[in-house]
Parts: structure tokens; sequence; C-alpha cells
């Protein structure tokens, strides 16, 4: 198994495993980065990472994940963005018990 020397911003450079990291790429937008946990302080340590540190990486045996942006992103968004006003409204209508029977009485556009 290979080591991989990675910097962790508290303890500087440390030696891992190839298990003790992981990289991530974003099948959305191509964005990269790698993570491991400092052996020293114990930290989670997330870095970028550019099609150069990816490739050096994957070839020593490092465990590669791909994940999506949710599609939540790429919705439409209908009306004025929500403000702290809102939130303020929202967090007193839920300590009333009726908040339920509202809701249930709204008509959803779709």
């Amino acid at each position: 198994m290979a080591t991989v020397r990675a910097t962790c911003p508290a303890c500087g450079d440390v030696d891992l495993s190839t298990a003790g990291v992981q990289v991530q790429v974003c099948i959305s937008t191509s964005v990269a980065a790698y993570s491991f946990q400092c052996p020293v302080c114990h930290v989670m340590v997330n870095r970028p990472a550019n099609a150069h540190v990816v490739e050096a990486l994957t070839q020593v045996g490092v465990r590669i994940v791909h994940w999506g942006l949710p599609a939540e992103l790429s919705e439409p968004k209908i009306g004025p963005p929500i403000t702290h006003d809102d939130l303020l409204s929202f967090h007193l209508a839920l300590r009333d018990d009726s908040w339920q029977e509202e809701l249930a009485g709204m008509r959803w556009r779709s």
C-alpha cells in the first residue's frame, strides 16, 4: 500500500495510507477535492484537487467517490426570496398548534 503525503493546516505535512484518503469528484461541475483525517490531531481536512492531483491520487490507489448536485438547485424559483421577517413569522406560526390545520387548508400551485 502506497503512502500519501498531505498537509494538515494545524500539524503540517503528515503521511497517510491510501485507505486514509478519499477523492470526491462532482459529476455536475467536475470540481474535485480530497479529504483525510489527520493522524496527529484527528481533524478532517478537505482540500481542492485539480486534475493532476486527482490522477496522482487515484493512480496510487486512493478511492474516488462521484457525487452530483441536488436536482433542487435547477428547479425554477417562484416568488421573492425568503426574508428574515418571513423566517420569524414561520417560527412563530410553528409555536401555535394550529399550523398543521392551516397548512392542510392551503392550495398549492403546480
